[in-house]
């Protein structure tokens, strides 16, 4: 059996068919239908700078992810948030440290402007920290004119390998 890449990084991959790889997981694998696929299948992955520990992605605000006030919802974007802020630990990631994206131990989001239907908005995914069990990840959500409309910081615990005591 295959592994899946939403649980084992395959090092052999860039960190770009790394990114792919998971990303087609959630959202191409036809055993899963979890609500975070459709919203997921309309991001783009746009840049992973060789220097920085930034991935950066692109959508355009459809109308399946709006309210009914025709903005960007809230769990909408918390849940592009959960996922795709996490795709930046792949930029650290290496055999034995961050070899799996752990799971979310925190996740605030915070919203400052409305991003309308229609809007091409930006999303940019950096680590801010990690050791050897947790990282923190910070996302910011840009509308077209480059204006910060949400942000978030994303706390990830790593899962793999022996449990700590307490």
């Amino acid at each position: 059996m295959a592994n899946d890449p939403y649980r084992t990084t395959d090092f052999t991959l860039t960190v770009e068919e790394r990114i792919k790889a998971y990303y087609h997981s959630v959202t191409s694998d036809p055993k899963y239908c979890g609500f975070d696929v459709q919203p997921l299948s309309l991001l783009y992955l746009a840049s992973i700078p060789p220097t920085t520990p930034t991935v950066t992605w692109t959508f355009t605000v459809t109308s399946s992810l709006c309210n009914k006030d025709g903005n960007l919802h809230g769990g909408a974007s918390s849940t592009i948030f959960d996922n795709l802020t996490s795709t930046a630990l792949f930029t650290i990631g290496k055999p034995g440290f961050w070899d799996n994206l752990g799971v979310t131990r925190f996740l605030a989001v915070s919203y400052f402007r409305p991003i309308p239907q229609g809007t091409q908005a930006v999303l940019e995914c950096e680590v801010v920290a990690a050791g050897k069990r947790m990282a923190q990840v910070r996302g910011t959500m840009r509308n077209g004119e480059g204006k910060v409309c949400a942000s978030c910081l994303h706390e990830k615990v790593q899962t793999g390998g022996p449990s700590a005591s307490l």
